[in-house]
């Protein structure tokens, strides 16, 4: 059977039929279109398979799967299956990384970009972004302590790469049950300009400004309120209260990792 979607939802509701039937929903599009798909699967007995067709195909990279149309078919025909971890931001699933701050506010910019593709729609959103971004003051909570500062962005990883190509949160493992919090101090335009390069590459976490937490919840709290997006798909843009957990091994999947690693 093969279902059109057209308009935001229509993935979720059309996921949400199949949930129980213990059959194999494939997904031909991006992160966004996974995201929905995910949020309709989740908590049922269908497993996922990806044929990445979208602008932004980052959750695909962390089960390896090809993006050329041939060679994702016949992975999805190999069958190889594993159970993931999933994240959840109050009560919305993700399968890849939250932006919480600049890199939500890329999001929005992003999402006005038309004529660009993957990383380039995030990188000329990122230097548009520049020249009206804040810092934002949020209140920590992890590991029953609670730390009061002012942030550039929270990236959370359930995988490592987000927004066509930046590893934000390079050490996350989608199947470890954790996630992984990379919190940005304040930083100024200057800062963020100098370092921009080390994020594509992961080598951006041995910056005094950078600290990484892997853990299983974090509670956020911004009083002014504060961006957020789930896979690219903004969330809310003056969130106050974020509690984020990990549920290990809520979905199955269709992979093509190494075979002494999966």
């Amino acid at each position: 059977e093969v279902h059109i979607t057209a308009a935001p939802g229509d993935a979720r509701k059309i996921a949400g039929r199949y949930r129980d039937a213990g059959q194999v929903v494939i997904v031909a599009g991006g992160d966004g279109t996974v995201h929905e798909v995910i949020i309709g699967l989740v908590g049922g007995n269908a497993a996922m398979g990806v044929i990445p067709i979208g602008s932004c195909n980052d959750f695909v990279k962390m089960l390896s799967l090809p993006t050329e149309l041939g060679d994702a078919i016949n992975v999805i025909k190999a069958n190889r299956r594993k159970k993931i971890d999933l994240g959840k931001i109050n009560d919305v699933w993700f399968s890849n990384g939250l932006g919480i701050g600049f890199d939500a506010d890329v999001v929005v910019e992003a999402n006005k970009i038309e004529r660009l593709r993957g990383f380039l729609i995030y990188l000329v959103a990122v230097l548009k972004t520049l020249r009206t971004f804040t810092n934002r003051t949020v209140k920590i909570e992890v590991d029953n302590t609670i730390v009061e500062k002012s942030i550039f962005m929270i990236s959370v990883g359930n995988g490592s790469c987000q927004g066509g190509g930046f590893y934000l949160t390079p050490d996350a493992k989608i199947d470890d049950g954790l996630l992984d919090f990379c919190i940005f101090d304040a930083l100024n335009t200057r800062q963020i300009l100098r370092n921009l390069i080390k994020v594509f590459f992961g080598k951006h976490i041995k910056l005094q400004q950078v600290n990484e937490v892997q853990t299983s919840q974090m509670i956020i709290e911004a009083p002014e309120g504060i961006p957020v997006h789930a896979d690219g798909e903004m969330l809310d843009l003056k969130a106050r209260r974020l509690n984020i957990t990990i549920e290990p091994e809520a979905l199955t999947v269709i992979h093509n990792l190494d075979r002494n690693t999966s």
